[in-house]
């Protein structure tokens, strides 16, 4: 092989070499930066084959998809003075490479960037509200506060936050076993004037039922008294203009019911006179016993 051979040979390579060198992919998942002496000269978000200028210009790929950013746990104090510790994380993605880029250098610092951030607004926020209120059903809402307060500031290195999750919210190591008693004992207090307050209105009620009670009772019997004493009274009106129409069959009647009374019994015993009076109906028109 000739000079000339080899010559030819050396240039195809340094042509092929070169053409690689100038030629780069961004895949679906990718956003890319092309950087020149240290100098963003253009950002690259959408997929494809991208070209660059060989040797003098370098490609910085970021990651386009969501990513998770794992806080380290850190005390905080709440607004009535308890300290709690907060363990959290974030879900966020790059939206502006160029900030990013500008901001941070690389995924390390845009982290620690991330995390400072968000460890002041938590701060900031859970330092506004009681404990009860962190580990309760207020939490899903202060969560959304931080989250808002954190995509914000994140905005200016590039990147957006989706969403801010508290994973643990613990009393400090020290503090749990004397505020955990404080609160029972708070607790059984609470329960302690419920359950007065429940036996003072039983007493209540009950006393206000049982007068209730006996105004409807001595309604009902004044009622029942008068609407007897009517009913005696018509009774006794009928009955004597019944019988006062036939006083010898009225007559007849009430002995007759004498001795029903007197005689209907077994062990009723009477000593009497034979032509005493009350036998007269026993006795004929003759004066002999029938």
């Amino acid at each position: 092989m000739n000079g000339k051979s080899i010559g030819g040979l050396v240039a195809v390579v340094i042509a092929v070499f070169v053409g690689l060198s100038s030629v780069f992919i961004v895949t679906e998942r990718e956003q890319a930066l092309v950087v020149q002496f240290g100098k963003v000269v253009k950002p690259i978000q959408t997929p494809g084959l991208k070209f660059k200028m060989p040797f003098l210009q370098q490609v910085i790929f970021l990651d386009k998809r969501v990513l998770s950013l794992d806080i380290r746990p850190q005390e905080v104090l709440a607004s009535d003075q308890r300290r709690i510790v907060v363990d959290s994380f974030a879900r966020y993605k790059i939206i502006d490479p160029l900030k990013r880029f500008q901001a941070a250098a690389n995924d390390t610092i845009a982290n620690d960037l991330l995390e400072k951030i968000m460890d002041t607004t938590i701060r900031n926020v859970l330092a506004k509200q009681p404990m009860v209120n962190i580990v309760s059903g207020e939490r899903a809402g202060l969560m959304a506060e931080i989250s808002r307060i954190t995509n914000e500031r994140a905005a200016s290195i590039g990147l957006e936050v989706i969403d801010v999750r508290l994973k643990r919210v613990d009393l400090p190591s020290q503090n749990s076993d004397a505020i955990f008693q404080r609160m029972r004992t708070e607790r059984e207090q609470e329960a302690a004037e419920k359950r007065a307050e429940g036996r003072r209105d039983a007493v209540k009620i009950t006393a206000d039922a049982d007068r209730q009670v006996a105004i409807l009772v001595a309604e009902a019997e004044k009622k029942s008294q008068i609407i007897r004493g009517e009913a005696d009274g018509v009774a006794t009106k009928v009955f004597a203009e019944a019988f006062g129409k036939d006083e010898d069959f009225f007559e007849f009647y009430r002995t007759m019911q004498a001795y029903r009374n007197s005689l209907g019994k077994d062990d009723t015993t009477l000593v009497l006179s034979p032509d005493s009076e009350f036998f007269k109906l026993f006795v004929n028109s003759g004066g002999t016993s029938k």
